[in-house]
């Protein structure tokens, strides 16, 4: 992508396409187009939002232009998620806070009782980090006193606090690595410390052997941090999925459906009357909607994100460089949700998330051609 010119072209190209193909087999595959056509919708939505934003993104007061539209709409969902969600009750001090909160927002096609916590914490990743990191540099360029700053402050305080309150802990988890990547990206020393605990812990597992990891794994860390109930479920769940892709490798089951059909093939020990949504886990739904291409599509979609973020940091300074690592954290911190819950693809919540990835291929794009001289716009 050159400056000043609109270039469709992207390195999700090939994935993309590759999606949309599965979803045209998904059609074919799914027992009931009723189930499946919202969900087909809502992917398309979303590629049609990711082309748009990359269309808009054609010179460097486009990509400020469209980072602000970013932020607002996660200003949005912060707030809407305030006043519309169905809220956990798990902390006393969190949950004292969240019954005290209107609930306005009730009956809406998919959620009857409100928005499922897990689901706006997901979808709140996608900008906390990002407005961290954005956050810090204006601090250090003194720019908070400014209506940008002002306006910042106000948008983080709320989405960190509506993410808090969701009491999601998967959430939680993501947001903390994603914020710790910040600062080991940030630092040199930091990096070689993550390094050198990267090599103890495998040196550790290599001489322990990996029969006690997977105790502690069942047992210990896990658990406490999702708890029991809640680790036992998804262990369940996940099981369930294995079934279901061994089953329907190539096509899927159709996209939406296995919170229809899982537990009619399938023996599942989840009470019958209890939605589990999805496969908890963003990369088994993506294969029991899309068949093992779609997964491939999505993993490629991940890792070429990954690429390009890494690349813009190299290749920029001032505000995009910012940009490059919030949106790195938000991508770690959405990787780490994934792996425990997820946003599926064509749901509802899951826009912003193309939205995102539209940001990271227009940064990109100016990566190594004139966002370097970008820290003389006063953003």
């Amino acid at each position: 992508m050159s400056e000043g010119r609109i270039a469709l072209r992207t390195p999700l190209d090939w994935p993309i396409r590759l999606l949309l193909v599965m979803m045209v087999i998904s059609l074919w595959a799914t027992f009931d187009l009723r189930f499946s056509l919202s969900k087909v919708l809502g992917l398309s939505l979303g590629i049609a939002i990711f082309y748009c934003t990359v269309a808009y993104v054609h010179d460097l007061n486009h990509l400020a232009h469209a980072l602000v539209v970013y932020l607002a709409v996660g200003t949005i969902v912060g707030a809407l998620g305030l006043v519309g969600t169905d809220w956990l009750y798990k902390n006393p001090l969190l949950t004292q806070l969240a019954q005290n909160l209107p609930r306005w927002i009730r009956g809406w096609p998919g959620a009857p009782e409100g928005f499922h916590p897990n689901e706006v914490g997901g979808v709140l990743l996608w900008f906390v980090p990002v407005q961290w990191t954005l956050l810090g540099s204006s601090l250090r360029h003194k720019r908070l006193k400014t209506a940008w700053g002002v306006a910042l402050v106000l948008s983080t305080m709320l989405t960190t606090f509506t993410l808090l309150l969701t009491q999601s802990r998967g959430a939680w988890l993501g947001l903390a690595v994603g914020l710790l990547s910040v600062v080991v990206w940030s630092s040199s020393r930091a990096r070689l410390l993550a390094v050198l605990l990267v090599a103890l812990a495998l040196g550790v597992i290599a001489i322990w052997s990996l029969d006690p990891l997977d105790s502690l794994l069942r047992e210990g860390i896990a658990p406490d941090i999702l708890g029991r109930s809640n680790w036992d479920f998804r262990l369940s769940l996940w099981r369930v999925a294995l079934w279901g892709i061994a089953d329907f490798p190539l096509t899927g089951m159709g996209m939406g459906t296995f919170r229809r059909v899982g537990r009619i093939l399938y023996p599942m020990p989840i009470v019958a009357t209890y939605d589990y949504a999805h496969a908890h886990n963003g990369f088994l739904q993506t294969a029991l909607d899309l068949g093992l291409p779609g997964l491939c599509a999505y993993i490629a979609i991940w890792l070429s994100s990954g690429r390009m973020v890494l690349a813009s940091l190299r290749g920029t300074r001032g505000w995009p460089r910012a940009m490059a690592l919030g949106l790195g954290a938000c991508l770690v911190a959405s990787f780490v949700y994934n792996l425990t819950d997820t946003v599926a693809l064509g749901a509802k919540g899951g826009l912003p998330w193309w939205m995102m990835l539209g940001l990271i291929v227009g940064l990109f794009g100016f990566a190594g051609h004139g966002a370097g001289r970008a820290s003389a716009l006063t953003f």
